[in-house]
């Protein structure tokens, strides 16, 4: 029998034998929803193992009743795969952009399907992520915000999947109007995750931060990055995981311009582009010192 089917029978049998519907079994919905439960049940999805745990524990049952753990193992090859999409430069070339198309093909032909849900949605939006940033359209962010935000915005601790998920909501940001309470709360939850997230939630988290800080720039908002740019620094120092760096001291050098620091903000820029070159990406480079011709004009422009 697939696998999937297996275990939702075996978990729908244990909880209709403990007189619980899913509603009651989920209660607030932050571990698991209503509708992820129905769909591990009918054999849909497979659940990852934090919420196979979750799912256990409400039907006081080992995990051992419901599966052999060794078969929620995920492939070595996906495993890669996964990482490479997110420990990976910015995607400022076309090579980067058909390395990362090649990558998403590979994981839906070779590995999706037997993936569990927790990884399938993981992948979709870090997909969605892509296409959100590539098409500059929500569209295909709707459906996944719509699902899962409530989750995020309703949780201490996030995993991977809750920060991909908040990283997808700023990116959207870009290209629709926010409630602004909204907005501030989630990056007040993404800043606290500093002291709670795994060496590849650092990375995602860092990528949070790099979209928040450009999101101020758009709207103008300098006093607000560099606190931001200061979490970053940490973060990386941490991580170990430098390829953001260049955005991050661009940054930082828009707001010291931005209080009238010229110096500061030609020494950062400066660095910026090195660090670009260093890391093999010499059209960020260029770009960040086209950028800082064009900002220290429009500086000079602003003070006259």
């Amino acid at each position: 029998m697939d696998i999937k089917l297996e275990l939702g029978k075996k978990i729908r049998m244990f909880r209709e034998q403990k007189g619980q519907s899913r509603e009651s079994f989920c209660d607030d919905e932050l571990e698991l929803t209503v509708r992820q439960l129905s769909r591990i049940e009918s054999g849909e999805s497979l659940p990852t193992l934090p919420k196979l745990t979750y799912i256990s524990k409400q039907l006081s049952v080992p995990i051992s009743h419901l599966i052999d753990e060794e078969r929620m193992v995920l492939p070595k090859r996906y495993l890669q795969l996964k990482t490479s999409l997110f420990k990976r430069p910015p995607q400022y070339n076309q090579k980067m952009k058909e390395i990362v198309e090649g990558t998403f093909n590979e994981i839906y032909e070779d590995f999706y399907e037997l993936l569990p849900e927790e990884e399938q949605l993981l992948i979709d939006v870090a997909q969605a992520q892509n296409d959100v940033n590539l098409s500059e359209k929500v569209d295909f962010g709707k459906g996944i915000l719509g699902e899962y935000l409530f989750q995020v915005k309703n949780k201490q601790k996030y995993s991977e999947n809750d920060l991909l998920i908040a990283h997808l909501y700023f990116e959207c940001c870009q290209f629709m109007s926010v409630e602004a309470e909204e907005f501030d709360t989630l990056i007040e939850k993404c800043i606290e995750q500093v002291d709670y997230t795994s060496e590849l939630g650092l990375v995602l988290l860092n990528r949070i931060l790099v979209m928040i800080m450009g999101l101020y720039v758009i709207s103008e908002s300098y006093d607000k990055i560099i606190d931001l740019v200061k979490v970053s620094n940490t973060i990386m120092k941490t991580s170990q995981d430098f390829h953001k760096k260049p955005i991050i001291d661009m940054v930082e050098g828009k707001y010291w311009l931005h209080v009238g620091k010229i110096e500061d903000a030609d020494r950062k820029y400066k660095n910026a582009a090195l660090l670009a070159e260093l890391h093999g990406e010499d059209q960020l480079a260029a770009k960040i010192r086209l950028e800082w011709e064009e900002d220290l004009k429009n500086n000079k422009v602003r003070d006259y």
